[in-house]
């Protein structure tokens, strides 16, 4: 039955292609040159995005309101840490002091902590991941389409990640001249001002 099968598929193909033939000028007909591929003329240029989230305003403003919201959080799963390392220390230096029954009873209060270090750590992490991506998703959006626009009235034709291209091996060596990563930041910084203390009107009376 297979067999049957590809002879069909086989059978299929052929006829395909003497339909092809027949559709195609006769070999005395003279056929026109195909048209040459237009290929764009302009520069390669790198691009660090590894140095983003310190450099570019948007970013920074997001980190350190993220920073406040969830400071108090981090401070509870630190003191945590070091409740678990203070208790650590004390069952150690007092084994052969304290009676056996106090020393079960740190042990337990030692066990629980730790769990409820492991679990608050774990949702801090997941919250503020979270509340990242969040945060930088817009900013993320705006930086794709202005490095459109600043490619575009710069003519280059190609940007590569530099940050990427690194870590994975496309990018062997580069230019240092064709890294816009500096003037890129510096021009986004302009387009999209950021307000601070400094910055923001008074408040109205």
């Amino acid at each position: 039955m297979r067999l049957f099968k590809l002879a069909l598929v086989a059978l299929a193909l052929q006829l395909l292609g003497v339909s092809a033939l027949a559709q195609q000028p006769g070999a005395g007909t003279p056929q026109k040159p195909a048209a040459p591929v237009l290929l764009p003329k302009g520069k390669v240029a790198v691009i660090n995005t590894a140095a983003f989230q310190e450099n570019v305003d948007e970013f920074k403003a997001k980190i350190d309101s993220l920073t406040r919201q969830f400071e108090p959080r981090v401070k509870e799963v630190q003191g945590l840490a070091d409740k678990i390392n203070a208790l650590q220390t004390t069952l150690k230096s007092q084994n052969g002091v304290l009676a056996p029954a106090k020393i079960a009873e740190m042990t337990e209060n030692l066990d629980s902590m730790k769990r409820e270090h492991k679990r608050k750590a774990e949702d801090l992490e997941a919250d503020a991941g979270r509340a990242r991506d969040k945060a930088f998703e817009p900013i993320t959006g705006k930086l794709s389409k202005f490095a459109e626009d600043y490619t575009a009235t710069r003519g280059i034709v190609m940007l590569w990640d530099l940050a990427n291209g690194l870590q994975s091996g496309t990018v062997i060596w580069f230019d240092p001249r064709s890294d816009v990563t500096r003037d890129f930041i510096t021009e986004y910084n302009k387009a999209n001002p950021v307000a601070t203390a400094a910055t923001k009107p008074p408040a109205k009376p």
